[in-house]
C-alpha cells in the first residue's frame, strides 16, 4: 500500500511516468500506468475546472425565449 500511496503523490505532483517507472523497479510502463499511475476524481475535477473558460461579458443567445421557440419550431 506504501508503494501505491507514493507513486500515486508523484504521479498528483507531476512527476513523469518513466521516472516514477524506474524507481519502482518495473520493466513495462503499462504495470506503472495500469496499478500505480492513474487519474483519480479529483485530478479530472481540476483538469475539467482549468479547461472550463468562463465568459460571462457575452449574453448567450439561447437565454432568451424568443430564440428557443425559434430553434424548436417546425416553421
Amino acid at each position: 500500500m506504501l508503494r501505491k500511496t507514493k507513486a500515486m503523490d508523484l504521479y498528483k505532483d507531476g512527476v513523469p511516468l518513466p521516472f516514477i517507472m524506474q524507481l519502482l523497479g518495473h520493466e513495462s510502463m503499462s504495470t506503472t500506468s495500469g496499478f500505480y499511475a492513474f487519474a483519480t476524481l479529483e485530478m479530472m475535477s481540476q483538469v475539467l475546472n482549468k479547461s472550463n473558460i468562463k465568459d460571462t461579458a457575452e449574453e448567450k443567445l439561447w437565454i432568451e425565449s424568443n430564440t428557443i421557440k425559434d430553434l424548436y419550431s417546425l416553421d
